[in-house]
């Protein structure tokens, strides 16, 4: 169980929508892993074109699990802000999941290079 802020939730657990193939993968991915929130980025959600959005906020209403918006993709503070404040606004919440990119370097881990059984990398 997870409590914040007078609210229980039945898991501990945060699901990100980003990156999976399909709707319909997503979808079955939330109602296995039953997390407590599924967090969804303003700027991304919108991509795609009109009925891609529309759809994937059909899907999000489907699912019935509760939405964490978040600023994944912002690079400045004050986009990240800006989209937080759009974001209280159109989700009707004040519970933002705040994310910032502090240069190209860091948007993802850093991938390591794969070493040889003889240990000398190649």
């Amino acid at each position: 169980m997870l409590t914040l802020y007078g609210e229980t939730f039945p898991s501990r657990l945060l699901l990100g929508t980003a990156a999976y193939p399909t709707p319909e993968i997503l979808k079955q991915s939330v109602q296995t892993a039953r997390p407590a929130m599924i967090t969804v980025s303003l700027r991304r959600a919108g991509s795609g074109g009109e009925a891609h959005g529309q759809g994937f906020w059909s899907l999000l209403e489907e699912i019935g699990i509760p939405v964490l918006p978040n600023t994944a993709g912002c690079q400045s503070v004050q986009e990240a802000v800006t989209t937080a404040q759009m974001a209280r606004e159109v989700f009707e919440t004040d519970w933002i999941k705040l994310e910032l990119i502090g240069d190209d370097d860091n948007v993802a881990a850093r991938r390591l290079p794969a070493r040889r059984s003889g240990g000398n990398p190649d």
